[in-house]
């Protein structure tokens, strides 16, 4: 009885774990948004060291 009990918490655990994983895939940044947030940190730099 208490295998199923561990069986069950591992399959909500599972089911938890792959919703997380499909919602932020849904929200990953696309190359430009990626693109854009460089070049500022790499802009950010240049001017802080002038």
């Amino acid at each position: 009885m208490i295998a199923y009990g561990c069986l069950g918490i591992l399959f909500l655990f599972i089911i938890i774990k792959i919703a997380v994983y499909f919602n932020r895939q849904k929200h990953a940044p696309t190359h430009e948004d990626l693109d854009e947030t460089l070049l500022a940190i790499a802009n950010r730099r240049r001017d802080d060291a002038s």
